[in-house]
């Protein structure tokens, strides 16, 4: 009898540690096929820098909602003035989204020198409809949006132009840059993003766009109207960037990615441990609302794998051969990952020493894992605002 109780323990043992390496596997496998999907997609991008020799030009309407963004808007505006383009072809349409600080009055002083810029009331809170006041205001053929504490280059919008030009896209999703933050969080920040932003310009780069983001993003005002209606996720305080580019998609619109550096804004690292969770978390939460199958299946996929790499470890205390299963993951997972962000580095100007790499690429999983879960049980929140 005892016989018997033993093979099977043994027997449910066996198969359980099958299940386990099978399913650790299946995981790292999918996880790998994607990355290097995203690494073929980015090399197939073409990298274009404007010479300024086009004679031709669009009008651009750039469409900035914006909140309590007062000590950002000089330098916002300074960086518009600084523009190698025509500003007989140019409005800044500035929307404000009810601010309780001065921003409004700053704005309406630097109009006295700046005849492009219009400032805007949105009728509506939130920065979708912000945005889709501010879009129904503009009289430009393509719309440029960008987030009012982001900064740019001096050939940011005639690389845009010229690329809309000689493309003719309804939408151009196009590169946004971190700037390098202090200490650990800085620098793991910086990582992360470049690694996001590596995702959606390989996604891109395979005729499969996922993601894009608002902070810089442009598009046909004739082709926004013919969707705004249609643009799912509306319950999400953000997401105005995805799902727009979702909705395009339903509608076979023409989407294409802006691969140059002198098309890329800047922008700043949260400020803390909290506000970088909650952000992430905000990001993350919007998936749900998700009508594109292949940006759920892409969200899905990394964050299956961040968690079964996460809780993989705690299976060691039954056997702890379980330890070389993960670690051997965790290798496989870290020289794909390494081989993306190597591509990426150099454009989007990101330091990515071997030892800080490891150390995130640890951290990575069950960061992944904590925003996913929370993601699902926290209130979103932005701009002093709560979701529901």
């Amino acid at each position: 009898m005892r016989v018997v109780i033993v093979l099977c323990k043994a027997t449910r043992f066996f198969f359980k540690m099958i299940w386990i390496s099978a399913s650790t596997f299946i995981i790292i496998a999918g996880y790998i096929l994607l990355i290097l999907y995203f690494l073929k997609g980015w090399n197939r991008l073409p990298e274009i820098n404007t010479k300024h020799r086009s004679r031709r030009s669009v009008f651009i309407s750039v469409v900035i909602p914006f909140r309590n963004e007062e000590s950002n808007l000089m330098k916002l505006v300074e960086d518009i003035g600084r523009q190698r383009f025509s500003f007989h072809h140019l409005e800044v349409v500035m929307v404000d989204d009810h601010s309780a600080d001065n921003g409004v009055e700053l704005l309406h002083e630097l109009q006295i020198k700046c005849n492009w810029l219009r400032v805007e009331s949105s009728p509506a809170h939130g920065k979708k409809a912000a945005l889709r006041h501010g879009v129904s205001a503009a009289t430009g053929e393509l719309i440029v949006a960008t987030d009012a504490d982001c900064h740019f280059g001096r050939d940011w919008l005639q690389t845009i132009s010229e690329t809309y030009i000689n493309q003719n896209p309804d939408m151009i999703i196009m590169p946004v840059g971190m700037e390098q933050g202090t200490g650990l969080l800085g620098a793991f920040q910086q990582n992360d993003y470049l690694a996001l932003q590596m995702v959606t310009a390989g996604a891109a780069g395979c005729r499969v766009p996922v993601i894009g983001s608002g902070a810089n993003l442009a598009f046909k005002k004739k082709s926004y109207l013919e969707t705004a209606r249609k643009i799912p996720g509306a319950k999400y305080l953000s997401g105005d960037d995805v799902f727009l580019l979702h909705a395009f998609k339903a509608e076979g619109f023409k989407i294409t990615y802006l691969k140059s550096a002198q098309a890329m804004v800047k922008t700043h690292p949260a400020s803390g441990w909290k506000h970088f969770l909650l952000q992430r978390m905000r990001w993350g939460g919007k998936s749900k609302g998700y009508t594109d199958i292949r940006a759920k299946l892409v969200a899905l996929m990394i964050l299956v794998t961040n968690s079964w790499l996460t809780v993989l470890p705690f299976f060691a205390v039954s056997d702890f051969r379980v330890l070389f299963l993960w670690l051997g993951a965790m290798a496989m997972k870290i020289i794909v990952d390494r081989m993306l962000i190597n591509q990426g580095k150099d454009f989007f100007a990101v330091s990515s020493g071997t030892f800080r790499f490891l150390a995130f690429s640890f951290l990575y999983p069950p960061y992944i894992f904590v925003a996913g879960i929370g993601s699902l049980f926290i209130r979103e929140r932005w701009k002093d605002r709560t979701g529901k």
